[in-house]
């Protein structure tokens, strides 16, 4: 009997700790699987986040490279417009190149024709009748200062020089009335001056009792017979337009000295 009490706590201390070597047991196996589920699940979301930020990334560099081609895309319209803007540019640079040259050769040929005409236009008012003497010579005298300047282009010379041959060839299909002080018998006479055209010159005094014209011949002014007062009157009312026109009797033409 004294065998069997040894035995006997040995198999109550078995089945005490026997329980909790198990369960201590559990634990290490649980964690060797637990712990490699966790770290496998650890690395499918790091995975699945990586995923995720490279398809971001991707997104973005799909479209800045989208932004990028469409950038490129106008970039070279631009550069094909601005090309062709500067063959336009060219060209007309060309053509007015031409155009200078073609003016610098035209102005060449034109200058002489001009300064003729200048000198055409004085002469013309010298050997005139003295109609409008100061206003013609200030005209022509504008011209020469005109024509003078090399900051006024060639065609503006041009014009100017047709009108005043234009304003001179009027005067020979036009009648004019004005006052004017001129010089007759060494006298200076404010008179009431006629212009028949390029014809005549006529003369009379404000109250209308005096009358004559200019001697071409002579290139003076010459008293005409008082029979001549009436007519040119009727003349000078006309030409103001204060009368309707009606046939004259007025000499004409170049008057020979005695």
């Amino acid at each position: 009997m004294r065998l069997w009490k040894p035995i006997l706590p040995a198999l109550v201390l078995g089945s005490v700790l026997a329980p909790a070597l198990l369960w201590a047991a559990g634990d290490a196996v649980r964690e060797k699987i637990e712990k490699p589920v966790q770290q496998a699940i650890d690395t499918r979301q790091a995975t699945q986040q990586a995923e995720e930020a490279w398809r971001q990334e991707r997104d973005r560099r799909l479209a800045l490279l989208a932004s990028l081609e469409q950038a490129q895309a106008r970039l070279e319209q631009a550069q094909l417009r601005l090309r062709e803007d500067q063959a336009a540019r060219r060209q007309r640079i060309d053509a007015k190149a031409r155009q200078l040259a073609a003016s610098e050769e035209i102005a060449g040929q034109i200058a002489p024709y001009l300064e003729e005409a200048l000198d055409t236009l004085r002469a013309r008012i010298v050997a005139d009748q003295p109609f409008l003497t100061r206003e013609r010579r200030l005209r022509v005298d504008r011209l020469g200062s005109l024509l003078g300047d090399p900051g006024v282009t060639v065609s503006e010379k041009f014009r100017k020089t047709i009108e005043a041959l234009m304003v001179e060839a009027e005067y020979g299909r036009t009648i004019e009335v004005y006052q004017d002080t001129i010089t007759v018998a060494g006298q200076p006479l404010l008179a009431t001056i006629f212009r028949l055209g390029r014809i005549a010159l006529f003369y009379q005094t404000l109250d209308h009792r005096h009358s004559g014209m200019f001697d071409v011949a002579a290139r003076a002014w010459t008293p005409l017979p008082p029979s001549f007062d009436r007519a040119l009157q009727t003349a000078i009312d006309i030409a103001a337009k204060r009368q309707p026109v009606e046939l004259l009797n007025l000499p004409l033409g170049r008057m020979a000295t005695p």
